[in-house]
């Protein structure tokens, strides 16, 4: 038993690695991309960086209580950085993209996780019969525990990924949706797991899956619910605050600022504490705390909190985000590892089938709902954007276990590092040349006409208004590949329908009573003297230059016609082939 003396010594040396660990790391990730280095991206520098540290802490300390000290904490992760990435997350994010293509991402998140999730569970689990992964490294409910450790491999960290995308410009449908998915995907793999979890030591029946289905919507329903009046109350206490302006005869130290930033850092570790001690999710909670706070709170603190305070979470996230990676790869030499190989070989097959028997079938049915299509080489990329981080390897380190003295499950633990390694550094760094591959990466392109259509349907608020001429003509193409008219018609007026609604009670209740910019306020001003100050015409530039005007829904009728003429007379896209 190590002396107090040596105690002591090894607290300050097990801050010191961190410390210095994370230094390394971020000066790193800024030579990557200061220099533009496309060999590897920042995640996945900091991965090695992390398994050069752990192979020195380990040669440094030769007992097993010093190694235990730099192995990962749980409670560490999902209490103090988590938090603050969601948090940031939902503070910085673009909320007119996201919820343009809301549907589909939700679809994605929701429905797509427990898909992928039991397909890769329901299969390791016959690996399991048949002998290919060894039962004894699994405890007494094989099943269950091949169900769990699918839920925690279905939790998506694509952190390589979208900094490529930003890189090289690629569609902002294929941004929105992997962004988008990966933030609820992230809340909704805990929550499944943590259900499923309840049920360890019972025996998985029918009934027991429809139970944890409810107890997973119930769940989501409640952290939702959490989250957004959490950001309600924030926004209306800023605003009777008054911290907008500075009062008058306030004293010489009075920093509104400083007030601003903590209380919506409370208010965020507050929805996540709170939710969890409900039983809800603090993770979907204080995702849309924070999409709550940018949108209700930001427009009731002065310009400058505005700035300093969004950008310091941002930072804040970033240096989290590098933490939690160089921490997973330093898990490589200080963890004591169960090697089980069919776990280990069969782990990125099944994670790659099982995510596209989430992302083509949903894909296709996203499509019977959508304006516009998603294109079938987005498809793929979206696909391949499923790669696995920190939030799947915390989960594997809390796996319930049945086998006496231990925790969790070594085999799955071990299992789950090396997806989440060859995932990050072999599959995060085949992202630009799949993508060149699949067309994507040039704007100028054809598939780039693609990424302007949708970036212009990104600026009909929260696209619940008619396209632009340019989305329109990619709707009449939804119409040559066999969408009935009758629905898209359906569809479209359902949108406008909601779209009014919100805007109603968003001007007449929300933004009176918390805060906010008016709701047609996403879009560029009105120009009353083209318009006569119409509401339904609304002048907006989109991101590739073209302008046009958002006009009151009608009917598809006789122009849809002509487009779908025009686009029969020009032939089959690329798309088509």
């Amino acid at each position: 038993m190590p002396s107090h003396g040596d105690a002591e010594a090894l607290d300050r040396y097990s801050a010191l690695v961190p410390t210095l660990l994370l230094m390394v790391c971020v000066v790193v990730s800024y030579v990557i991309q200061r220099y533009n280095v496309r060999a590897v991206q920042p995640s996945g520098a900091s991965l090695i960086v992390g398994v050069a540290f752990g192979v020195v802490a380990r040669a440094k300390t030769a007992r097993g209580a010093d190694v235990a000290a730099f192995q990962f904490s749980p409670q560490a992760f999902f209490y103090g950085l988590l938090p603050i990435i969601i948090y940031s997350a939902g503070l910085n994010l673009k909320r007119r993209d996201f919820f343009a293509d809301f549907f589909t991402i939700a679809l994605f998140a929701f429905v797509g996780t427990v898909i992928s999730s039991f397909v890769f569970g329901l299969s390791t689990f016959v690996l399991v019969e048949i002998g290919v992964i060894a039962r004894k490294h699994l405890g007494s409910n094989p099943l269950l525990e091949c169900l769990l450790y699918g839920t925690l491999i279905s939790s998506t960290d694509p952190v390589a990924t979208l900094s490529v995308f930003a890189d090289v410009s690629a569609p902002p449908l294929l941004y929105n949706l992997v962004f988008g998915e990966s933030v609820l995907n992230d809340a909704v793999a805990v929550v499944l797991f943590r259900t499923l979890a309840e049920f360890y030591e019972q025996e998985f029946t029918v009934s027991t899956f429809w139970t944890v289905i409810g107890q997973f919507i119930l769940v989501s329903i409640g952290s939702l619910l959490i989250g957004i009046a959490i950001a309600l109350g924030t926004a209306l206490l800023l605003k009777t605050l008054g911290l907008a302006e500075a009062p008058p005869n306030v004293a010489a130290s009075y920093n509104g600022t400083a007030y601003t930033f903590a209380l919506l850092l409370i208010s965020g570790y507050f929805s996540y504490v709170l939710a969890e001690n409900v039983g809800m999710s603090g993770i979907m909670s204080i995702f849309f705390t924070g999409i709550g706070n940018a949108h209700y709170s930001y427009h009731n603190v002065g310009e400058e909190a505005q700035i300093a305070v969004f950008k310091s979470f941002e930072a804040a996230a970033f240096l989290s985000e590098t933490f939690v990676f160089a921490y997973l790869g330093m898990q490589v030499a200080t963890f004591d590892h169960l090697w089980d190989f069919g776990i280990l070989l069969t782990g990125i097959p099944l994670a790659m089938a099982a995510r596209a028997v989430n992302i083509f079938p949903l894909s296709r049915l996203a499509n019977t709902l959508r304006e516009t299509p998603i294109p079938r080489n987005v498809q793929v990329m979206h696909a391949a954007c499923g790669l696995r981080g920190a939030v799947a390897y915390a989960l594997a380190v809390n796996m319930p276990s049945t086998r006496p003295g231990e925790q969790g499950s070594r085999a799955v633990e071990t299992g789950t590092l090396v997806i989440c390694l060859v995932s990050t550094l072999v599959l995060g760094g085949a992202t630009l040349p799949l993508m060149k591959h699949l067309g994507l990466h040039d704007p100028s392109d054809r598939e780039g006409m693609v990424s302007s259509a949708m970036s212009s349907t990104a600026h009909d608020g929260l696209g619940f208004i008619n396209p632009s001429p340019r989305a329109r003509a990619v709707r009449a193409r939804a119409l040559a590949d066999g969408h009935p008219i009758w629905y898209i018609s359906i569809a479209f007026r359902v949108k406008a329908r909601l779209f009014e609604w919100w805007e109603d009670l968003e001007n007449n209740f929300m933004i009176p009573t918390f805060g906010g910019a008016p709701a047609h306020g996403a879009w560029s001003p009105v120009n009353t003297s083209d318009a006569g100050g119409s509401a339904d015409a609304h002048e907006t530039t989109p991101a590739n230059g073209e302008e046009y005007r958002d006009v009151e829904l009608t009917p598809i009728g006789d122009d849809d016609e002509k487009d779908l003429e025009n686009l029969r007379a020009a032939g089959p896209s690329s798309d088509d082939a």
